[in-house]
């Protein structure tokens, strides 16, 4: 049903292009970034779309079959059924796979207020039985930057929410890492990752070696949950809102001063981790129910995620990683602005294969 809502075509099942070692690559894109900062001397951008050997779009590609068809050797940088993993429902119904029907501990229990409004219902009454926190979050299917995002813990509150369009309900998560702010407390912060996925079957799947962090403005406390600031941490698209900015490198001994038994190293191990699961998962069934194993594609995702408290196997509270959402396209302009080797690594990856000198890490 999404493929045909999508109107995507499948290609047709092609062999894996072969290139000269000392190939050039010509470089179709309407991306802005991408123009102002791939300068590797073995891509070059042309304006004829007819004669590249890349397409690398913002816009989601639609007829990969008349492109298996005609050009099968021409690269392109998205994945055919990509959107189970990049829309949130989706996300949610192929993670299950990894988890069981309350899917993975690295996923919040998430359920489509569309076709899964009953067994919410039930779960929702399980918990308030049993005296669990029932604090959840509905966000729209489709939609990013906490737009038309709520946090209740109001059952009729919730199945409001779904009239006004697609949305999802997930369990917020109540007991979540905290991050110490000299000027404000102990606030909430999530934290983005940029995945490069080189092929889907056999899974080949990098992380770029910086990622980058969110904070909440206001001390965490789970009520007012009507408080922007203090719930949420995306402030660089609210007008007249503080964004705290922190490096990678400087945030990593400041958290483990913070947290000192729990070393960046081993709660990376965790999220990566996570990130293989996903992965694996997504591309284990053939298209349209996982993402379509074709040759000639590459792309490049952000992963958003938060930390929180759990208890281990052994008894142990964990760091447990929670994967939010995952973003097709993401805005780089930060990375280009920090690290303008970014586009130079992510092609080399990705179309050269060639990571000696990248800064990225192989997950699987």
């Amino acid at each position: 049903a999404i493929l045909a809502e999508n109107k995507e075509k499948l290609p047709l099942a092609i062999n894996p292009p072969a290139y000269a070692k000392d190939k050039v690559f010509k470089v179709f894109t309407d991306i802005q970034q991408v123009l102002n900062n791939l300068t590797h001397p073995r891509f070059v951008f042309t304006d004829n779309e007819g004669e590249a050997d890349i397409l690398y779009n913002f816009s989601h590609f639609k007829d990969y079959r008349k492109l298996s068809e005609e050009r099968p050797e021409v690269m392109v940088n998205q994945f055919p059924c990509e959107n189970l993993l990049t829309v949130k429902d989706c996300l949610a119904s192929i993670a299950r796979r990894a988890g069981g029907p309350d899917g993975p501990r690295w996923l919040p229990r998430t359920f489509n207020l569309q076709t899964e409004l009953p067994q919410f219902i039930s779960y929702f009454q399980q918990r308030e039985r049993r005296g669990e926190d029932n604090h959840w979050i509905c966000k729209p299917w489709n939609l990013a930057r906490s737009l038309d995002t709520h946090i209740t813990n109001n059952l009729n509150s919730i199945i409001r929410h779904r009239e006004s369009s697609p949305k999802v309900v997930c369990k917020y998560i109540e007991e979540p890492v905290l991050f110490e702010r000299e000027d404000v407390g102990l606030v909430k912060f999530d934290v983005r990752y940029v995945v490069l996925l080189r092929s889907a079957r056999p899974l080949r799947l990098y992380s770029y070696d910086v990622f980058w962090l969110r904070f909440s403005n206001r001390a965490f406390s789970l009520d007012d949950l009507d408080d922007y600031e203090k719930h949420f941490t995306v402030m660089n698209y609210a007008p007249g809102v503080t964004l705290k900015q922190v490096h990678c490198e400087d945030f990593i001994p400041l958290f483990e001063k913070q947290y000192p038994e729990y070393p960046w190293t081993t709660v990376q191990a965790s999220i990566f981790k996570a990130f293989a699961e996903l992965f694996q998962v997504a591309s284990s069934k053939p298209a349209p129910l996982g993402i379509c194993d074709y040759p000639s594609s590459r792309a490049i995702y952000a992963i958003d995620l938060m930390l929180k408290w759990d208890t281990g196997r052994d008894g142990k509270k964990i760091m447990q990683p929670q994967i939010l959402e995952v973003n097709f396209n993401p805005d780089c302009d930060r990375a280009c602005q920090y690290h303008p080797t970014f586009f130079n690594d992510v092609f080399s990856t990705l179309f050269l294969d060639e990571t000696d000198n990248c800064h990225v890490t192989r997950i699987v």
